[in-house]
């Protein structure tokens, strides 16, 4: 039968590590057993001059913001723009907008009110409602209030 051999590491919390501030042998690893982080010796550095390892017992690589070094001070670092192009499928959503100014035929407005309300002036109505028609009276254009929007007859 093979032999059977345990293999324990030097462990402790944070705490602890840092009071006792040991110099760790070279390629000896410490544990802290509060935050899973640990650190491997030289021979020569104490414990609060190592630099912890990347990586934690569950193999999860994080470090703390802390230990990042040559990071910038400030974030974003500076302002910056993208083509549409680098913005996945960005064209195709500003494809799919109408244009901001924009008219309809009559017929394809489906829910006016009619009788509607005509108002002839020279600006358009202040408070109107759905179906309000309002002649200008400068150029004689016709409009439809609909949805938010005059919309040109």
């Amino acid at each position: 039968m093979p032999a059977i051999t345990t293999i324990k590491l030097r462990r402790g919390t944070a705490a602890q590590w840092t009071s006792a501030n040991p110099v760790l042998a070279a390629g000896e690893m410490g544990i802290e057993s509060d935050t899973q982080r640990s650190k491997f010796g030289d021979g020569t550095t104490s414990w609060t001059s190592l630099a912890y390892t990347v990586g934690n017992s569950s193999g999860i690589g994080s470090i703390a913001w802390t230990s990042v070094t040559d990071k910038p001070t400030e974030f974003p670092p500076e302002a910056h723009t993208h083509a549409i192009s680098d913005v996945t499928s960005l064209q195709t959503a500003l494809d799919g907008k109408a244009a901001s100014v924009h008219t309809h035929l009559m017929e394809d407005i489906t829910d006016l009110e009619f009788p509607p309300t005509t108002i002839m002036s020279d600006t358009a109505p202040a408070s109107p409602v759905n179906a309000t028609r309002w002649i200008n009276t400068t150029n004689f254009i016709e409009y439809i209030y609909y949805d938010s929007y005059w919309v040109e007859v």
